[in-house]
């Protein structure tokens, strides 16, 4: 090895024995915290790694039990009694691939998603007086430090305003997406006149497309259309494969309630299909409620239902 290498390969190996002991009693800090070591995770009555099921399955589409061991790195039969709890408790039901009987992905239900937002605010207020208790300097160049690690919140994912061909874009990735799914190719031409529909009357400021970049690339996108009495619709919640488990969903909901109140807004409804566990668990987290439910239509896949969802702001 020449010997300007082997300099640099020694510093490191310098460098990450330094670092280690310090991560270590980091990770030892963090996890009293935040209650890591507690049998009764957050007085939640779910061992941690029962939470950590339902974390992971709160952010995510659904996912099959092997698949939930692999992204946890935790043995099989470990996850599969955890889930089994999680169900018992009516925190997460399975769900039956369409035309394949045989492969059941699990999903959070609507009572997992309370408690699921229960348990993150309980996690943000612990870490939080943590971190009030300690010497600001100190916590702003542990900010520095991840943010060295991990880049920044904000470049990973930020949320704005539609640029020409937006809209192009968002109606052919809900015919890909949706495609994948299962849905009929109907379902796009659907989604074509429902955007045509959409933009024919666009009035802004009631009205208004989010649009969601993650490192400067689609991300995600949602919609809030004006209607009469005070009333807005959310519309055109999507969020792409590999943005997905990062909150980008509730992010893009909270944007659109927000904007909802700010407009003066009485109340907000929003239509969905009855087999998306994921964009139901985060309408459920944040007070809507089913109120409606059709059968059978054409634009979706067979013995999927369409629902109709509101919420009182």
């Amino acid at each position: 090895m020449p010997r300007a290498l082997s300099t640099r390969a020694t510093a490191a190996t310098a460098a990450t024995a330094a670092a280690t002991p310090l991560v270590r009693a980091f990770s030892r800090d963090l996890a009293r915290a935040g209650g890591l070591l507690s049998p009764d995770y957050l007085a939640s009555g779910m061992s941690l790694g029962e939470a950590r099921c339902l974390y992971e399955l709160g952010h995510s589409d659904g996912l099959e039990i092997s698949a939930l061991a692999g992204r946890l790195d935790l043995d099989l039969g470990y996850v599969s009694r955890a889930v089994s709890r999680l169900a018992a408790r009516g925190l997460v039901t399975k769900r039956v691939a369409p035309g394949d009987a045989r492969a059941r992905s699990v999903v959070v239900t609507a009572r997992g998603a309370r408690q699921l937002a229960d348990l993150d605010r309980r996690a943000n207020i612990r870490l939080g007086a943590w971190l009030a208790a300690k010497p600001r300097p100190a916590v702003d160049r542990l900010i520095g430090g991840l943010e060295a690690l991990f880049g920044p919140a904000d470049e990973r994912i930020a949320i704005r305003g539609p640029r020409p061909g937006t809209i192009g874009h968002i109606i052919a990735r809900h015919g890909e997406i949706y495609a994948d799914l299962g849905y009929p190719p109907v379902f796009e031409r659907y989604v074509v006149q429902a955007f045509n529909d959409f933009v024919a009357d666009f009035a802004p400021p009631r009205d208004r497309i989010f649009l969601a970049e993650r490192g400067g690339r689609f991300a995600g996108s949602i919609a809030s259309k004006g209607l009469p009495d005070a009333t807005a619709q959310l519309r055109f919640l999507l969020v792409e494969p590999d943005a997905r488990g990062h909150g980008l969903g509730r992010r893009l909901v909270r944007a659109v309630l927000d904007h909802a109140r700010r407009s003066g807004e009485r109340r907000i409804v929003l239509d969905t299909a009855s087999d998306l566990a994921a964009a139901r668990a985060i309408y459920a987290e944040h007070g809507f409620r089913k109120t409606a439910s059709v059968p059978d239509e054409p634009f979706l896949p067979r013995g999927v239902a369409s629902e109709r969802w509101e919420l009182s702001l």
